[in-house]
């Protein structure tokens, strides 16, 4: 061999020992499992008298999440979701009701770990939204107006914090720490928030 191509071996391993790990962290991909738990916060106000059936939501995690020790989804990934069901508050002290879902979060390079609600309207710390004044109903319609009362509307407001759960997604990349999460995307939140 000439001096010239052991040069070019030499060369060539040498790139190989510099830009294999690299390439090789940029196509690692990882399955995540059914299970896991990822802390989220709201975006939108939710609840029985500002929404509506089909109005989409978004959440933000909380942290980063890991998946047997590699980042898969950067504190601050969006996630995308929609209210499913809608029952207005009404006479009688009938209350509202609602529920959600949270369907998927999105990864840095836009693909999606999909994910479940843990219930209707998960673990998420909900309000009471008070409808009128019973003792003021009681003065106006007398005992007529206690009855005839409004119920209570229910809302999880915006920061709200809660949980998903993931469901079985192959072929999610593995991400460096410190990558920044994906956009969130301002037309799948709804505009009564």
């Amino acid at each position: 061999m000439t001096i010239a191509s052991l040069n070019r071996v030499a060369a060539a391993l040498l790139a190989g020992l510099i830009f294999a790990p690299a390439a090789a962290m940029a196509a690692q991909t990882i399955n995540v499992p059914s299970g896991q738990l990822i802390s989220v916060e709201m975006l939108n106000d939710v609840g029985s008298r500002n929404s509506n059936e089909g109005d989409p939501i978004a959440v933000r995690t909380i942290e980063d999440f890991y998946v047997r020790g590699h980042l898969v989804l950067p504190k601050g990934s969006p996630g995308y979701g929609v209210v499913t069901h809608i029952s207005r508050s009404g006479m009688f002290h009938r209350g509202g009701e609602f529920a959600f879902e949270i369907r998927r979060l999105v990864t840095p390079d836009g693909s999606d770990i999909h994910v479940d609600m843990l219930a209707a309207t998960g673990d998420a710390e909900r309000t009471t939204e008070h409808n009128g004044n019973q003792v003021g109903a009681y003065l106006l319609f007398g005992l007529g107006g206690v009855f005839a009362h409004r119920g209570n509307d229910t809302l999880i407001p915006r920061g709200a914090l809660f949980h998903v759960i993931t469901e079985s997604t192959p072929q999610i990349s593995v991400v460096k720490y410190g990558t920044r999460p994906a956009e969130l995307d301002d037309v799948l939140v709804s505009q009564r928030s």
